[in-house]
């Protein structure tokens, strides 16, 4: 997403490579990450991953009705 997004200001913008790196990186020398008008790339590796958990026959099945025999 990253490389798409610079990809696509170089385009608009005519950039160079030197200048999105110029217009990115801060004063020590890190790369910002790319923000236009409030809205901000974030790091997507910060969000967790989570699988699911077995549940077995605790799922919801609406097809069957319970046994009230």
């Amino acid at each position: 997403m990253w490389h798409r997004v610079i990809c696509w200001w170089m385009r608009l913008h005519r950039w160079k490579w030197k200048d999105v790196r110029r217009r990115l990186t801060g004063p020590n020398g890190r790369w910002n990450r790319p923000a236009a008008d409030g809205v901000e790339l974030f790091n997507i590796a910060s969000i967790p991953v989570t699988r699911y958990r077995y549940r077995g026959i605790k799922i919801p099945n609406p097809w069957t009705t319970p046994n009230h025999a």
